[in-house]
């Protein structure tokens, strides 16, 4: 026990430190008080403290220096402390171990990896830039966090392209948890923004005339194909001949490969008689055996076509000017707005909500609960209520 004496107004105590007396004021007035401060004070030099005790008093040498160099002695003090601890991961290595990683929601697809490799790489050259140096996985805080959301944003990316980073961080964090040695994901308080959909939306049946009246070669079946079933590009690329049965196109989406989920679609008689007249026009697995030649090496590239038909053939207007937080113009009506028109025909045509989810393959939980599993015969009823379109140049290449 430390001895305490008054001098003057406040009591103060002696402690042999490193062979000399030191004299320290408790800054208290009362003895018993006075007592355990002095008792703390000897503790520490004995290393017999409580670890907060020795933090605080660490925080408090630490503001006692410049204002410019605080920061910078915090982070080294933090980076040696989380040195000794037992599992840290290199910012370096993070992408590698994550890729490695099982994934609770099942692991992604080679596009979506690349979509987030984009976003790691953008962080991880943030964080790892001389005016944060960040090394480890670990040192990331929620201030590092919160700054890095406002340089994003000040990119002018758009809410959708800022959530898409945001969620996907904060999901990587959680996922490289116990390798990493993380005590608390830094993005754990980040919520969703508000964000105005951009995504496609549906032709005019005026646009649908347009669109099947002008349409030749290839491009005229593919386009029969999304309007009449729904499928998304990729399905429509990939459509093997297998797949065309007597009850209809049985497929498995790709979007919704991973859960098992099998598509059955009716023809409509208008594909029906296009489908025979390909048929005849190739031959081997694919129906459309060059475009899945060319999706391979480029998936954008009928996309970009099928743009340029709708602008150059069609005239028909398919992008959104950018905004203040949208660096490029956001194409409003591509393909997949062939798939919007065809649940909208459906819709239109009185087709039952349950019919149409179980035509296009969504996954929707709080529909399902709602709703009993459509049956053939009312998505051959739903197929048939589609309008006939003209697919006049048949015969054009």
């Amino acid at each position: 026990m430390a001895k305490v004496f008054k001098v003057g107004k406040y009591y103060h105590f002696r402690l042999l430190v490193n062979g000399k007396d030191k004299w320290q004021s408790t800054g208290q007035t009362t003895k018993e008080a006075a007592q355990a401060v002095a008792d703390a004070q000897a503790d520490a030099h004995k290393g017999l403290g409580a670890v907060e005790d020795f933090f605080q008093a660490l925080m408090k040498k630490i503001g006692t220096l410049p204002e410019n160099e605080r920061a910078d002695a915090r982070q080294k003090l933090a980076r040696r402390l989380m040195m000794t601890q037992q599992h840290t991961l290199a910012l370096a290595d993070a992408w590698k171990v994550w890729c490695e990683c099982p994934k609770e929601d099942g692991n992604p697809g080679a596009a979506t990896v690349t979509r987030y490799a984009g976003h790691w790489q953008r962080f991880n050259a943030w964080a790892t830039a001389p005016a944060r140096k960040l090394e480890f996985l670990h040192e990331v805080t929620p201030h590092h966090a919160d700054e890095y959301a406002r340089d994003l944003w000040r990119d002018k990316v758009s809410p959708r392209t800022f959530n898409a980073h945001i969620v996907f961080l904060k999901g990587m964090f959680k996922v490289l948890k116990s390798p990493a040695g993380i005590f608390e994901n830094p993005w754990a308080a980040f919520k969703a923004m508000k964000k105005r959909t951009q995504g496609r939306v549906n032709f005019t049946p005026e646009e649908l005339t347009v669109i099947t009246h002008k349409a030749t070669g290839t491009m005229r079946y593919i386009v029969a194909v999304g309007l009449y079933t729904g499928l998304r590009l990729c399905d429509v690329i990939n459509l093997k001949w297998s797949s065309i049965r007597p009850e209809g196109i049985v497929t498995m989406p790709r979007k919704t490969a991973r859960n098992d989920k099998t598509v059955t679609l009716p023809v409509h008689p208008v594909l029906a008689k296009m489908l025979v007249e390909r048929r005849a026009q190739v031959s081997g697995e694919y129906v459309f055996p060059d475009e899945v030649k060319q999706y391979a090496v480029d998936q954008s590239s009928f996309s970009k076509l099928f743009q340029k038909f709708l602008s150059d053939t069609c005239g028909i207007e398919t992008t959104e000017a950018k905004g203040e937080h949208r660096q490029r113009a956001i194409v409003r009506k591509g393909f997949h707005s062939l798939r919007h028109s065809f649940v909208s025909l459906c819709a239109n045509n009185g087709v039952p909500q349950v019919v149409i989810q179980d035509l296009v393959g969504h996954e929707s939980p709080a529909m399902t609960a709602y709703y009993s599993h459509a049956d053939f015969k009312q998505k051959t009823a739903a197929i048939a209520t589609l309008p006939a379109f003209t697919f006049d140049n048949g015969g054009a290449q």
